[in-house]
């Protein structure tokens, strides 16, 4: 099926057959981010609640980086790459959580929170609580680069990209955080 473009009210759009979908302005990214978030949404979740260590934290930072997405969807010159962006969104937001939850522990301004919340462990069997603990132990760019490639699924050069390092810089922390982790749950064995 022939697919072409055309130009009208300054929009440019793909036609396949009857469907019509813009590729810019407010209504083409709106459903192109929509587009992504059925496709990424549950493993940035994932990724995300590894890295904060609480599944609601989590899901707020996965939907403020959809929303900081698709404000600035005009600079996503590259749709291909727009999951890569994303991820890089998400890795901040979730940098910037976890230097913000180190300040208030130091100068806790309210009591401490009353525990984890109730799903938080619930799923999880003793081994996968051990391994999940362990990650979150790692210093936070070797535990960046392993929930990237481990849980994302990302190549190395991927999670170069989102984390804007080298790809030898990621090799250099999963060697280290494989060795890590290998001593910490030998550990507790």
């Amino acid at each position: 099926m022939a697919v072409t473009r055309t130009e009208r009210s300054g929009v440019s759009e793909v036609m396949d057959g009857a469907t019509v979908v813009p590729m810019t302005g407010a209504v083409g990214a709106r459903a192109a981010v929509e587009e992504l978030y059925r496709a990424e949404a549950a493993a940035l979740v994932g990724m995300l609640w590894v890295l904060v260590g609480d599944r609601a934290t989590a899901e707020d930072l996965a939907q403020e980086a959809f929303v900081r997405l698709q404000r600035s969807w005009h600079r996503v010159t590259d749709p291909e790459r727009a999951a890569a962006y994303l991820r890089s969104i998400a890795m901040n937001l979730a940098r910037s959580r976890v230097r913000h939850l180190r300040v208030v522990d130091r100068h806790p301004a309210e009591p401490p929170p009353l525990g984890r919340a109730a799903d938080d462990g619930l799923v999880l069997r003793d081994d996968q609580r051990a391994v999940i603990e362990a990650v979150r132990s790692l210093p936070e760019r070797q535990r960046q680069c392993v929930v990237l490639r481990f849980y994302g699924g990302l190549t190395e050069a991927a999670i170069a990209d989102a984390l804007g390092c080298s790809r030898s810089s990621v090799k250099v922390h999963l060697r280290r955080a494989l060795a890590s982790l290998a001593s910490l749950l030998e550990d507790r064995r």
